[in-house]
């Protein structure tokens, strides 16, 4: 009966020293996130209408714009010009994420591994410069849109840090896998395109690093504010049309989060 009840009170000091030590809970919240990138702009292309390329006589190619009895000039109708589509980062848009994370206490310092599926989003201004001909002269159009992009990744964030009470600094790397991406664009299908080209060379896999301050209440809630930043590339060229077009895509992102321990 002796060596039950030592078995018994070894099992229980073990585990108030397994819970004193290591710990785990779920956490979700929200991201405001933000893709940087050098500006670049998709020049316009010119080519002939192919009616012009026929001999009907209501679509002449060359016409006399000079007035000088020679029909040596180019027709200004016949010629199709589209767009400069320029690209520009817009500001930050909100996201959400949730999963699970581990804590691990050793000689005053913690270690928290996590493992999270999250979504962020981010819009792309895209300026068009229409060129609108009207009889000889050209009228220059600018239009704006937008493009919105969805990501969905799974961040695995490794946390190292101190406590001060029930308050908490960290800092540690994450490292981000892809796992898909929509685009959405109020623009038309060939501005779609051009975005999905875009997002075409994003890197599977990229690095960074996260940074905040954090609060356990009750030793049970906790509470965090974190900074993300960019150590890798998302992509550094584009190549839309055969041309290719430098970007250097960055991602970077503000954590907001709630979570539970057991």
């Amino acid at each position: 009966m002796k060596r039950l009840f030592l078995i018994a009170g070894l099992l229980i000091i073990a585990q108030l020293t397994f819970s004193q030590i290591f710990s785990w809970g779920i956490k979700g919240g929200v991201n405001s996130s933000k893709i940087s990138f050098d500006d670049f702009s998709v020049d316009p292309a010119i080519s002939i209408k192919p009616e012009y390329l026929t001999s009907d006589p209501d679509f002449p190619l060359l016409v006399d714009l000079n007035n000088d009895g020679e029909v040596a000039e180019i027709n200004p109708k016949a010629l199709d010009v589209s767009a400069k589509v320029t690209f520009e980062p817009s500001s930050y848009d909100m996201g959400y994420h949730f999963g699970a994370f581990a804590r691990v206490k050793l000689l005053g310092i913690f270690i928290q591994p996590e493992l999270i599926f999250s979504q962020t989003n981010t819009t792309i201004n895209v300026m068009q410069g229409d060129e609108i001909k009207d009889g000889t002269s050209i009228i220059n159009e600018i239009r704006s849109s937008s493009a919105d992009i969805k990501y969905t990744n799974f961040d695995i964030p490794i946390m190292v840090g101190i406590k001060l009470g029930p308050a908490r600094l960290c800092a540690g790397p994450v490292a981000t896998f892809k796992l898909g991406n929509k685009v959405g664009t109020t623009a038309g299908d060939e501005i779609g395109a051009m975005v999905d080209d875009f997002t075409a060379v994003t890197e599977k896999a990229t690095f960074g690093g996260q940074a905040g301050v954090g609060l356990d209440i009750l030793g049970k809630v906790t509470l965090d504010i974190r900074y993300e930043f960019p150590l890798s590339k998302l992509g550094d060229k584009v190549t839309i049309d055969g041309n290719s077009y430098s970007t250097d895509q960055r991602a970077s992102q503000f954590i907001a989060s709630i979570g539970w321990m057991f």
